[in-house]
């Protein structure tokens, strides 16, 4: 085994990985939840590092602030915050999980690992995000560093590799908070559970592992909450400790929600094919499990498909669920579908013809989406300055090659999967990066509408007032296109009698659906002096003289 080989082809994925995951991304606007993320880069940026990320000069419950620290290191470097610097830490995570699954599986097999980091990469899920904000792709490198230091440890036998989870455990819930910490955990717990064992005291010997891991994960978890309890106390006093309570463990754990079979449910378009694929491997080879004694390959296969499912499973209990909450399976569950489609038994076979079918035409797909998307954002607004000509014929030079692989790789699977999916992921990136994120910079744009704003406004700028439009959503979309502090003010719709007791001038904005509520106050016959589209809702402004 060539191991200086191996670390250079690793190092050869990252630096790729890198590139699509940042390539076009300087100053672009925030879309979305990375709106949120930009607000604590700026207030961190204007007032220094923090315990916890702020908005409107207030500490933020929901997160630690580790991972605005690392945004507000790249922006300390660049100069000036960027979303480039937003998003740098969670590209750079996203690309350390494809090297590392990479380094995982190339000692076994080298086609293997390939066709495992493509498969991460086509997932629509990962793509988008690792090119956002997201810290559940923090989460996945550690999750995964934890699986290959406990499977590199005991392959060399060394202790201090397999030790070296537990700094992940702590780092992990310094990024995630509680739900960071019990990922990894759970990930070491399954690893030992599904060790390979002989007789009684190696079956004893693994549970006690398991048992270990699970009382130190416990004990660094309440470790871990007493202290952030005290930071967060210090931060912003008992109030804002109970905030950081019922954001990251009550308003997680309550009955309202999504269903237990959400995640699966996505696992059919945003995680696909990973999980389908995945899922009908570990079926398909039950009966060898037992093998896992003497193989490692299927040992490890075993693994990974338990450290997925755990995370499946694990996060579908809750009835609270995002759709990135999952992401730390995909690598593993990658792999296992890798597997699947190069050793296909059984029905395998036949849905390894769907898949080679389906990354053999995706490049014509593409053109297919492009003239739909064409068509259906052109008449809006929505689509972007580029060439169609050249997008259609960079899909049909794709379609070529595609073809033509599948023409010169007939007897030749492994090579069929890897060319046909590499081609695939050159495609889904190519649209996703020159058609899809332009396109819903134009459709969600907030700086025109705050520019607009902000010059009625002037120098002497006056109260900005939010009416009925949430604080965490609407007004961060405003608040994160300014150069400034500025403490607005939140007016609901069942208390509209502040309006009449707003310090002059006073610049009010709310939905347009929302005009009604202005009915029997001072604003009542007022004329809208703008009104645009913030973050693609129609808004209208009115000024209080």
């Amino acid at each position: 085994m060539d191991h200086h080989r191996i670390r250079i082809e690793m190092l050869g994925v990252f630096l790729l990985a890198l590139f699509l995951f940042t390539f076009g991304i300087w100053d672009q606007p925030a879309q979305g939840f990375d709106g949120r993320w930009w607000l604590f880069l700026q207030e961190m940026f204007r007032h220094g590092a923090s315990l916890f990320p702020t908005t409107y000069g207030e500490p933020y419950p929901d997160y630690p602030g580790t991972a605005t620290l690392f945004s507000y290191g790249f922006a300390q470097l660049f100069g000036a915050p960027n979303q480039l610097a937003n998003i740098l830490p969670t590209a750079l995570a996203s690309a350390g999980v494809l090297a590392l699954l990479y380094r995982l599986l190339a000692p076994l097999d080298r086609t293997w690992a390939l066709l495992a980091v493509l498969l991460t990469a086509l997932t629509t899920q990962l793509l988008e995000k690792s090119r956002s904000v997201c810290l559940d792709q923090m989460v996945s490198l550690l999750c995964l560093g934890c699986f290959y230091l406990l499977h590199s440890g005991e392959q060399l036998g060394s202790r201090l590799r397999q030790y070296a989870i537990f700094p992940l455990f702590v780092i992990a819930f310094a990024i995630r908070g509680p739900l960071g910490l019990i990922e990894v955990c759970g990930v070491a717990c399954t690893y030992w559970a599904l060790g390979r064992y002989r007789s009684r005291d190696d079956a004893w010997r693994l549970a006690r592992k398991v048992i270990v891991h699970g009382v130190i994960g416990l004990l660094l978890l309440a470790a871990c909450w007493w202290l952030l309890m005290q930071l967060a106390q210090f931060s912003g006093g008992e109030a804002f400790a109970r905030q950081v309570y019922q954001m990251q463990v009550s308003g997680r754990l309550d009955e309202s929600g999504e269903p237990f079979y959400f995640y699966f449910q996505l696992s059919l378009y945003r995680y696909f094919p990973v999980v389908p694929l995945a899922l009908a491997t570990l079926f398909v080879l039950r009966r060898q499990w037992s093998a896992r004694h003497t193989d490692d390959q299927v040992q490890l296969l075993v693994r990974l498909g338990a450290c997925g499912l755990m995370i499946l499973l694990g996060l579908s209990v809750p009835h609270f669920k995002r759709a990135y909450y999952i992401l730390p399976m995909v690598p593993m569950f990658a792999a296992v579908a890798a597997y699947g489609l190069l050793k296909p038994q059984r029905w395998l076979v036949g849905a390894r013809r769907f898949y080679l079918g389906l990354v053999a035409l995706l490049p014509g797909l593409c053109v297919v989406v492009l003239l739909v998307c064409r068509h259906s954002w052109q008449k809006h607004g929505y689509w972007p300055a580029l060439s169609l000509p050249l997008m259609i014929a960079v899909f049909i030079g794709l379609q070529g090659l595609a073809l033509y692989c599948w023409r010169t790789t007939r007897d030749l699977p492994g090579r069929r999967l890897v060319l046909l999916s590499l081609l695939a992921l050159a495609a889904q990136w190519w649209l996703l990066v020159k058609v899809i994120e332009p396109a819903k910079d134009l459709q969600f744009d907030t700086r025109g509408f705050v520019g607009q704003v902000e010059q009625l406004r002037g120098e002497d700028r006056g109260t900005l007032v939010f009416l009925n439009l949430g604080k965490d959503t609407w007004a961060v979309r405003y608040m994160m296109n300014l150069d400034h502090d500025e403490q607005p003010r939140f007016i609901g719709k069942d208390d509209l009698s502040p309006l009449a007791s707003l310090p002059r001038p006073a610049w009010v904005i709310l939905a347009r659906k929302d005009r009604a509520l202005l009915a029997g106050t001072a604003l009542e016959q007022a004329t809208p002096v703008f009104e645009g589209r913030l973050n693609g809702n129609p808004c209208q402004v009115f000024e209080l003289q």
